[in-house]
């Protein structure tokens, strides 16, 4: 659960939308608005929110796994194996048809 030691903030367009730690498996939040869509994990409480929807938090911010050409995308991005969250720390978890991205703070270790 360590890989995922982070804090970023949360975007819809300009507008951040929340405050996210992830400290060994335990994710921290401060929320900026109610609307549960426009935020990271809806309207999950924090003391919820699994290893499982980290996951998906993250693949549903990144190109998908099985996409055609995903092998060209990964050797761009110099990866070795497809992986959503090094894909979102790279790309800021933005993606072409979404309004939403993510601001890293840190990396801890």
């Amino acid at each position: 659960m360590g890989r995922y030691n982070c804090r970023f903030g949360y975007y819809v367009g300009d507008n951040k939308t929340a405050d996210v730690t992830i400290s060994e498996g335990v994710v921290t939040s401060v929320r900026y608005t109610d609307a549960a869509l426009d935020l990271p994990f809806g309207n999950i409480p924090d003391s919820r929110i699994s290893r499982k929807t980290i996951d998906l938090f993250f693949e549903e911010h990144c190109v998908p796994e099985h996409r055609a050409n995903i092998q060209q995308i990964l050797e761009y991005h110099g990866l070795m194996e497809y992986d959503a969250y090094e894909i979102c720390r790279l790309t800021n978890g933005i993606m072409a048809d979404a309004p939403y991205r993510i601001e890293w703070y840190d990396h801890m270790q």
